[in-house]
């Protein structure tokens, strides 16, 4: 498997103790984490959307990039919007990435 797109606080791959239902990684990055190269192994049954609102409840950001058509389906439903930002090395170059982060509760 290729190595994720970004490392700076860790990378967590998909284990046998670690949402073993997919292949791929995730990278927390201070607040939020990215979904790196993920893959279900098991298309359909809803791993994806159990996976995203774990992740929601527990960071204050979720970013996707480059995600496939059946994950862009489902994040989008699940609240992310589509945005372009810059990746950083090694790629150096703009991409089209899903983001979703948390309302700020205003009191």
């Amino acid at each position: 498997m290729n190595k994720p797109i970004f490392i700076e606080k860790g990378v967590i791959p998909f284990s046998e103790t670690f949402h073993p239902e997919f292949d791929g990684f995730i990278g927390e990055v201070k607040d939020g984490v990215i979904i790196s190269q993920i893959r279900s192994k098991e298309p359909g049954k809803g791993n994806f959307s159990k996976l995203l609102k774990e992740l929601k409840a527990k960071y204050n950001w979720v970013r996707i990039p480059t995600p496939s058509n059946t994950m862009r389906y489902i994040a989008t439903k699940k609240g992310f919007v589509s945005k372009e930002e810059y990746f950083p090395e090694p790629f150096d170059e703009w991409g089209e990435m899903l983001v979703w982060t948390k309302a700020v509760e205003l009191k």
